[in-house]
């Protein structure tokens, strides 16, 4: 017996102003089969459970991510009916209009990455494109995007359409890392880590990952880094992150355990120790001094 499925219709979650909708959902077993005419991509936030696609099931846990493209068939389950054993979401709606615009611009953009946009629109190149965000990049960076969808301050729509764009871009250049041999795999120079380090800052890095970026052993990293800058990576790395954190204090009303993640720490008992090592005195107390 054929599965019942249910058609969502992009006008009911958009509007004139934004063809983008972001929500956080814990997934149950009432969600239907569902399919729709609009984009969507999914991330897993917490759990572990099960993604239907047409005739797939594939297992999922924290960081697996979904581009479902228009009219493919799909649906989230947890592992378990037991109310412990949640399955939490994060889902990216935008309707195709949004691809229609950036592949118009073909002058601003580089021509394989709209190749890459263009798959999104039909149905017949992919039914699903599933990809990890192991360093919880996209995860960050959809976090932001539902912060500002939910605040709707001034000029939220912006910096979602904004922040869509670099979303994309992302899953584009994690693909292409995925395709890549190591051949092909080109060093990173040392004064071209720094700004690597310095933009991925919200991103798990490793000594690890680093001295293979640069194919080196993880020692000559090192030496090589500390000559460079005159601090050892560990010390870097935490000075930039406690920097970040002291911009976004001031500037944002991100929660500390918000800011603790955008800077690269998943355990915030530890970014607020830390910085009370590096500033002094607690961030919450930090953030109240400089207002």
């Amino acid at each position: 017996m054929e599965k019942r499925k249910r058609k969502f219709i992009g006008s009911t979650y958009f509007s004139e102003d934004l063809l983008i909708y972001i929500n956080r959902w814990q997934e149950g077993f009432e969600n239907p089969h569902h399919y729709h005419d609009f984009i969507e991509i999914t991330i897993v936030e917490e759990g572990m459970g099960y993604h239907y696609n047409d005739d797939q099931v594939l297992s999922v846990t924290k960081g697996d991510l979904f581009i479902i493209p228009i009219d493919v068939s799909h649906v989230y389950r947890p592992s378990s009916t037991r109310s412990k054993e949640k399955l939490t979401v994060y889902n990216v709606l935008f309707d195709p209009k949004v691809i229609h615009h950036l592949l118009s611009e073909n002058n601003l953009v580089d021509s394989t990455f709209l190749d890459w946009c263009q798959q999104l629109l039909s149905t017949k190149s992919i039914n699903h494109m599933y990809l990890a965000d192991k360093h919880e990049s996209c995860l960050s960076l959809i976090r932001l995007m539902y912060y500002e969808f939910q605040q709707k301050q001034t000029g939220y729509s912006v910096v979602i359409q904004a922040k869509l764009r670099e979303l994309l871009v992302n899953l584009y250049r994690i693909e292409q890392r995925i395709d890549s041999t190591n051949s092909k795999i080109a060093a990173y120079p040392i004064d071209e880590i720094i700004p690597y380090i310095d933009e991925h800052l919200h991103e798990a890095l490793t000594l690890t990952d680093m001295a293979k970026l640069m194919i080196v052993s993880e020692r000559h990293f090192l030496r090589l880094f500390k000559k460079y800058t005159n601090q050892t990576f560990t010390e870097y790395l935490q000075h930039k992150r406690i920097e970040r954190s002291c911009d976004l204090l001031r500037s944002t009303d991100y929660t500390i355990k918000e800011i603790s993640h955008l800077v690269g720490y998943s355990n915030t008992d530890y970014f607020r120790s830390l910085f009370v090592k590096k500033i002094g005195i607690p961030p919450q107390k930090y953030r109240k001094s400089s207002f």
